[in-house]
């Protein structure tokens, strides 16, 4: 009635398209295939251990594999259990001591403990955690957790967590958020996906968990093999390099300047947001993916710079990266294959170069005080576990939520 429009604050159109998101999530899970909804799509058990299914009626029964499960069933896991439940080529995997109950077909209830939603082959799922509405989109891996604190981690794709009090998080790819009650975060740039390495991730995003345990066994090798490996690298830094903290161990110093020289453009940058994902909480393995590399890649640079010190040409990342294209290890090695490890990303003793400061400009000329190691980062490599173990295989189980991590496999002798 002769009312001009106007246009809606911007909080107000983002909060409008987060409605036609979540709306677009619904549509696409409740109509996806079959020409049934997704509601009405039956979700069965595979790959289950020390499981018991609660029935509706109050009933308990063992699971095994094959079995339908209803509406309002909760598939409960034991001390040392799994399960898969599977609904249209979605996966959602359940750890040991979880309890997770169906709603219909895309809805689901995580009531205690782990879960990996596996939906990068499949429709979405519509999961609730202690309050927490988490949208798992079609296209996507998320982990959720339920103890004393819920987390969320996005493994691949985005996610989205709408708490009770109407407040709404986007959850980007190697990212997760750590909520106490429904208080939600305003972002996750600061908190970077910190790795699990258990079965459900490693069957949603295998390649990553081979990279992070590589990494991790790589980080063990430099911790364990005495400073040769410390002294090599930082001795062909010419930036700023900064101190390892007291008790910290070498290799969060050195996997952070092998990281940043497996790439040419802007080692130093490269090197300071290694550096920064680590003290975030990130593990190896998303430190190199979010730096655009991988284990491959950091391994053989780390063999480039016992060549360059072998032959006395240490002097600058770029010399040691000249490495690799003469005749040594490719950027593509398979040498660095990951294996099985624990969680424990670098632990070891010892402490490494503390040298700090800007340094003079890179020099073509050798080092007037070469350094040798000996062979001592070749040992390094040899550490890596081999063969990669393949998706198929058995992995260990999601770990008990809250409980201590694993410490790494003994190493293998030189």
């Amino acid at each position: 009635m002769g009312q001009s429009a106007h246009p809606a604050p911007a909080r107000t159109q983002r909060r409008a398209g987060v409605g036609l998101a979540a709306a677009a999530l619904v549509a696409a899970t409740t109509v996806a295939g079959c020409g049934t909804p997704l509601s009405a799509a039956t979700t069965t058990l595979e790959g289950v251990v020390d499981t018991h299914v609660l029935r509706s009626d109050g009933s308990t029964v063992p699971a095994i594999d094959g079995m339908r499960l209803h509406r309002g069933d909760v598939v409960r896991t034991g001390p040392a259990g799994r399960a898969e439940l599977r609904t249209r080529g979605r996966i959602v995997y359940e750890g040991s001591d979880a309890s997770l109950q169906v709603l219909d077909g895309a809805r689901s209830d995580l009531r205690h403990g782990a879960v990996v939603v596996d939906a990068q082959h499949g429709p979405g799922l519509a999961l609730t955690v202690a309050g927490l509405r988490v949208s798992a989109a079609g296209g996507s891996a998320v982990r959720a957790e339920r103890a004393v604190t819920t987390r969320i981690a996005t493994l691949a794709g985005s996610a989205g967590i709408d708490s009770s009090t109407g407040r709404h998080l986007d959850v980007p790819a190697l990212t997760q958020a750590v909520v106490g009650g429904d208080a939600l975060p305003d972002s996750t740039a600061d908190s970077p996906l910190r790795l699990t390495d258990d079965d459900g991730e490693a069957h949603a995003v295998p390649a990553l968990v081979r990279d992070d345990l590589a990494l991790i066994s790589l980080a063990a090798g430099v911790d364990t093999t005495g400073s040769g490996t410390a002294r090599a690298v930082t001795a062909a830094w010419r930036s700023t390099l900064e101190p390892l903290p007291s008790g910290v161990a070498r290799s969060e110093q050195v996997l952070p300047l092998v990281i940043a020289a497996t790439s040419k453009s802007d080692a130093p940058t490269r090197y300071r947001d290694a550096l920064a994902l680590r003290r975030d909480g990130a593990s190896w393995g998303v430190v190199a993916t979010r730096l655009g590399t991988n284990a491959a890649a950091v391994a053989a640079a780390l063999q480039a710079f016992e060549g360059g010190a072998s032959a006395g040409q240490i002097g600058s990342v770029p010399e040691a990266l000249s490495l690799l294209t003469q005749g040594g290890v490719g950027a593509g090695s398979p040498r660095s294959s990951g294996g099985r490890g624990g969680s424990s990303n670098g632990s070891g003793s010892g402490s490494g170069s503390s040298q700090g400061g800007p340094h003079p400009a890179p020099s073509p000329s050798p080092s007037s005080s070469p350094v040798t190691v000996g062979g001592t980062i070749d040992k390094v490599l040899h550490l890596l576990p081999t063969p990669v173990p393949t998706p198929t295989l058995s992995v260990p189980s999601l770990p008990l939520v809250g409980s201590a991590i694993p410490s790494p496999v003994p190493l293998l002798p030189h």
